[in-house]
């Protein structure tokens, strides 16, 4: 039998559908690691040493929680030779750069946006960069709660990334503001919008002077942000140390819609 899944912030809002999504898919024991007490069969554990102590040998963690955690995830890992997926955004470059060395002895899944949707329009945007050579205007919006911290979302900044590729110096815009705020040629607009209770909306807006294009995409609800946890666990267990992305899991294998 596989060794048990560690959802660690499992009682968050995303911890929750995450932990539902695995027990439901079939994937073995799924235990839970988070820092407050719950009443619904998760073991109140906390992150720290406690997420070392519950996560097995071989295991898999999967963290959708804050990216304070990053320590304690590469910790645990690197000391019980476990796997990570993880779907948290906004860590520093200082973490990033912890989850690349830890990348060298680990195998993990990293990616801001588990959305199998959002997933099939990364695969498809550097087709789209064409329209930067048809003198196209290119402008990105993302809009999300009022309480979500990072902006721009990390999903808008993977969404650019595919777009113009990883070398590309168009400079980048957040918000314009001021008497004289003309685009300027080769520029890219980025705007983040916090407000109600909106669970994620990400559009990128291509314009000439005689037409528009638009590729959005837009979460329904919370579940949208976790149909690829799944085959991304499956994806992980077998995999040699590596930082790999959703898009890698998708490529090995076919996924299909939820």
């Amino acid at each position: 039998m596989d060794a048990p899944i560690v959802v660690n912030g499992a009682a968050g809002r995303m911890g929750r559908l995450v932990r539902e999504a695995l027990v439901e898919a079939g994937l073995g024991p799924v235990a839970g690691c988070t820092r407050r007490t719950r009443a619904d069969g998760i073991a109140p554990t906390s992150t720290g040493g406690d997420l070392r102590a519950t996560v097995a040998v071989g295991g898999v963690i999967v963290d959708f929680s804050h990216a304070s955690a990053t320590e304690d995830l590469v910790a645990a890992a690197e000391a019980r030779g476990a796997r990570l997926v993880i779907g948290t955004t906004g860590q520093s470059e200082a973490q990033l750069d912890r989850l690349r060395r830890a990348a060298e002895r680990v195998a993990m899944v990293l990616s801001s946006n588990f959305s199998l949707g959002i997933q099939r329009i990364l695969q498809l945007l550097p087709a789209m960069r064409v329209l930067l050579e048809d003198g196209f205007d290119i402008e990105g919006l993302e809009m999300h709660h009022r309480a979500k911290r990072d902006a721009p979302s990390g999903t808008a900044r993977a969404l650019l990334e595919a777009l113009l590729g990883g070398s590309s110096t168009a400079p980048r815009v957040h918000g314009r503001v001021g008497a004289e705020s003309r685009r300027q040629a080769g520029e890219i607009g980025v705007h983040s919008v916090r407000l109600g209770g909106v669970v994620g909306d990400h559009a990128l807006l291509f314009a000439s002077d005689h037409e528009l294009v638009e590729i959005r995409h837009r979460a329904l609800d919370r579940a949208a942000f976790v149909s690829g946890v799944v085959p991304a666990v499956r994806f992980v267990r077998d995999r040699a140390p590596g930082m790999y992305s959703m898009l890698d899991v998708m490529r090995d294998a076919a996924v299909p819609s939820p």
